[in-house]
């Protein structure tokens, strides 16, 4: 590692205070000049639109000194200059760099998301040799699911553009479903059967990519096993009348989780006004292709779900969810253990019918 990756290694520009930290753009380039050990050398330091870091240092004669990049090369001298470059860039860093993994605002906030529900990691196994590049772990295992990258857009079919994407494993069943889907790709630098890639500038909604790292984890641990799983789903009174559905028929379609698969159980948040739990379903079929979309939705495949259960809308009410750990329910996820186990205390009520 040489010694700029140890100064600006997590760290990437923050384009909104290069300016006033003395940055002119040059070349479509970021560009800060300075001296250093008094005159004796000037130094340009370049940030490139992807931003990528160089350095120039060339002595009074112009002659560059390019010692400084050279790992191996050691002596009172060199070593004495390299110690005063570091000095210079690393104010330089203070004033208008951050310090973070990821250089997408879209992976930053999917992982804080995972960091919160599961506890899971992510680091840069290189320390900041490729921008952006981070994976993301489980917590138990330490084993890695997903992988974001900063890439030139010409690998995925964007030439002419720096892009953030995410390659996450998905199995072999799903990656024909998702490549006919806006934002995903084939993947990049790894197996094209059983893993995709996602662009990270939003065009995929964070709730649709968590169900793909959720899926991904689960097939990394082995947890897919021939019993069911219990999900949490929310659903929008602005957009569907649910109660009306289900009086004209127990078994409707529903836009699906890509993680969910028949045989799982549903419940169904229902938001403000209601802000509760009020449906348990079963999930009869998934990957049911369905198009649909207005200003507010969007669907490409539906699952089929079997209402069993209705709940009474003050029986599991947000305010009351966050004790097991659920303080929105902005996607489908798991259900908590804890809930689920206090949702199974009222099984022997009836469908419809309130405890006394």
């Amino acid at each position: 590692m040489s010694f700029m990756d140890d100064i600006f290694g997590g760290y990437f520009p923050d384009l909104n205070a290069l300016a006033a930290a003395g940055f002119v753009r040059e070349d479509g380039d970021w560009v800060r000049h300075g001296e250093i050990l008094f005159g004796h050398f000037d130094a340009v330091l370049r940030i490139s639109p992807r931003g990528q870091l160089h350095l120039v240092l060339c002595d009074s004669s112009g002659e560059e000194y390019a010692l400084i990049h050279v790992d191996s090369a050691t002596g009172d001298f060199v070593e004495h200059v390299r110690a005063a470059c570091s000095a210079w860039l690393t104010e330089v860093r203070d004033k208008c760099f951050v310090k973070r993994l990821f250089t997408s605002d879209q992976a930053e906030r999917l992982a804080a998301i995972l960091r919160k529900r599961y506890g899971d990691t992510q680091d840069d196994p290189w320390n900041g040799k490729y921008l952006g590049h981070v994976v993301l772990r489980r917590m138990d295992s330490r084993k890695w699911y997903a992988l974001t990258m900063n890439i030139d857009g010409k690998h995925i079919g964007c030439p002419g553009t720096c892009r953030d994407v995410l390659v996450v494993r998905v199995g072999e069943k799903r990656v024909p479903l998702l490549l006919g889907r806006k934002g995903f790709l084939p993947a990049y630098h790894m197996n094209r059967a059983a893993w995709v890639t996602i662009l990270l500038d939003d065009c995929v909604a964070d709730d649709e990519i968590l169900s793909e790292l959720e899926a991904a984890r689960t097939l990394l641990s082995g947890e897919i096993k021939s019993g069911p799983s219990a999900w949490l789903v929310p659903a929008n009174p602005k957009y569907f009348d649910l109660e009306a559905a289900f009086k004209k028929d127990k078994t409707i379609f529903w836009k699906q989780s890509t993680a969910i698969r028949a045989g799982d159980t549903v419940y169904l948040y229902v938001a403000a006004p209601i802000s509760a739990i009020s449906y348990q379903c079963r999930v009869l079929e998934t990957d049911i292709p369905y198009e649909y979309q207005d200003k507010n939705v969007r669907m490409d495949h539906v699952m089929k779900i079997q209402l069993k259960r209705r709940f009474p809308p003050e029986k599991f009410q947000l305010k009351a969810l966050g004790k097991y750990g659920v303080n929105a329910v902005r996607g489908p996820r798991r259900m908590p253990s804890a809930l689920l186990k206090a949702i199974g205390r009222e099984q022997n009520e009836p469908i419809g019918e309130h405890r006394k």
